[in-house]
This record gives structure tokens, sequence and C-alpha cells, in this order.
């Protein structure tokens, strides 16, 4: 694995998802971090039509005979089972599955490059999102509100490609996923302590059915 390809490829994919999230979700939606259904929102942008027949059609398989929540279910129990003790939280929120990577743990302060010893938590996602390839892969990235507004806007936006960009190397279809950083808004802790704004530093996975949930 070329890592540093990995790593300055991160712009690329930056540049080649911005459009997807474009979508602003309403605040009053979003408390406690991005809805399923505020994510899935953007799912038409993220896939092509080409590439959302191809998903469905790939339903015919396991997602066809089991259905959506089975399907999700089977995705959770094996993130949870591989996980442990990763540091990353996993919970479900409506349609999607959830998983909440810290941001002091995946990132060094003020970059954008993963740290090394999180390559292994990734590899786990990956391995497993690589089973189940009906779902969709939506990742965000956000930041504490401390600092210039602008620039934590483009560090969230860059930590979420660099994400985004590792799981491809990986071997998850790119086409799957869809990458976009909203700074400071939609903080899940007050940024008024310490702990607080740790928590806000962070990168959310949804995964999500063929439909994005809708």
């Amino acid at each position: 694995m070329n890592k540093k390809l990995v790593l300055t490829g991160a712009l690329s994919v930056l540049l080649c998802s911005q459009s997807l999230f474009a979508y602003q979700p309403k605040p009053t939606a979003t408390r406690g971090g991005l809805g399923g259904a505020a994510l899935g929102a953007i799912v038409g942008q993220a896939i092509g039509k080409d590439t959302k027949g191809t998903l469905i059609g790939a339903g015919i398989g396991a997602l066809a005979g089991m259905g959506w929540g089975a399907y999700r279910q089977k995705q959770e129990q094996e993130l949870r089972g591989r996980l442990q003790n990763s540091g990353i939280q996993i919970s479900r929120d409506g349609d999607a599955l959830s998983l909440y990577l810290p941001g002091g743990v995946t990132f060094p302060t003020n970059k954008y490059s993963i740290n090394s010893g999180f390559y292994g938590p990734l590899n786990e996602i990956a391995y497993v999102l690589s089973k189940y390839p009906e779902s969709i892969i939506q990742i965000a990235g956000f930041t504490d509100s401390t600092g210039d507004y602008n620039y934590n806007i483009d560090l969230s936006r860059k930590r979420a490609a660099s994400v985004a960009n590792y799981l491809a190397s990986q071997g998850i279809n790119s086409r799957r996923i869809a990458a976009g950083g909203y700074g400071p808004e939609y903080p899940v802790a007050s940024n008024n302590t310490a702990s607080g704004r740790a928590r806000n530093r962070r990168v959310e996975i949804k995964i999500l059915p063929p439909n994005g949930g809708r």
C-alpha cells in the first residue's frame, strides 16, 4: 500500500466531491449530528443514474433477499465486533448506520493526514463495507468552533476527503462514496468546554441503503 499516494490524493477526492455536499441541512433537523435523512437527501447527487442502477441491480442478491433492516444489522454486528476498543462509536440513525471517528484520534491537530495508528480501524471498516456492496457511504467532517470559520470548513472537507480516499484505496468503489465538510456546524456537544470541543472534532460515516434512506 502506498500511504503517501493515499494522503496526497485526498485533494483530488475533495475536488470531485464538493458538489455532492452543496446541500446544507437545516439546523433544526441536525442537532446531535447529521441525521440519516439530511445526508440521504444528497444521495441523488452522490451517485449517477448508472451507478444507482448498478447498486439497485445488485440488490437482487443479498439485500433483496433479506431487506435493508437485516442487511444493515449484519453490517452493524460485524463492525461492532471488529471495532472494539478503537474509539469509534456506532449508532443507528433512522435507516442509516452511523460511525463517529474522533478527530483527536484520527488526525493530528490542524492536519488532514490520517494518523498512522488509525489505519487499522479504517481497514476494518473497509473490510466490512466491501462485503456489503449495496450500501452507500457518506462521509462528513466537522471541527469545533475555535479559530477561523473558513479555515475550519476547509479543514473539515479535507479530513472527510482523506477518509474517503483511504477507503477507496482499500478497494471500496469510489462511486459509492460522497464526502464533504461542515466545519463547526452541527455540534454534538458544547463548544464551551474542552471535552465538548473534542467531541465536535470528528468525522461521521453514514452507511445508507441504495435509495439513501428516502
